[in-house]
């Protein structure tokens, strides 16, 4: 989206830009490098065009083949990360339920930055390792008990 388009092209000027291609079904992306970056954004959509450059030396890109592509401008080193559900809104801005270690829950004011491929970068608010609620949110309270689902 056009609010990018100055980051592109700030981390273009300064070097290599990695463009992975995420082809469906597969585990490892193609990994490539952003090559072209348009010079108008398209008013109805707020995109820009872009072009990347692939080796694909296994030929697992073919052209008109559809990919899913992810820019990759900077890395978070550090980040605390959580399931974008876990992230609630309300009057008072986000917040999340967070699972102390007697099962209960209490509200944590948070400030969330980027969401992403389901994933929410939490910029404060939350610390490293602690449990968050990621399902039943309409049925909480502060305080209220929980059960862990393994896997969740």
């Amino acid at each position: 989206p056009q609010q990018f388009l100055a980051d592109i092209k700030r981390f273009m000027a300064a070097g290599a830009v990695k463009v992975d291609a995420w082809l469906s079904n597969e585990e490892k992306p193609e990994e490539g490098v952003l090559t072209f970056v348009n010079n108008t954004v398209d008013p109805a959509t707020g995109t820009i065009l872009l072009k990347a450059t692939y080796p694909n030396q296994v030929k697992r890109l073919w052209p008109g083949q559809f990919v899913n592509v992810v820019v990759n401008l900077t890395t978070e080193r550090g980040a605390v990360v959580v399931p974008t559900q876990a992230v609630q809104t309300g009057q008072e801005g986000q917040f999340v339920f967070v699972v102390k270690d007697d099962l209960t829950v209490e509200v944590r004011p948070v400030e969330a930055g980027r969401f992403f491929d389901g994933q929410a970068v939490v910029k404060k608010g939350l610390q490293p390792g602690e449990r968050v609620v990621t399902d039943g949110h309409l049925r909480l309270a502060p305080g209220a008990k929980v059960q862990i689902k393994e896997g969740k």
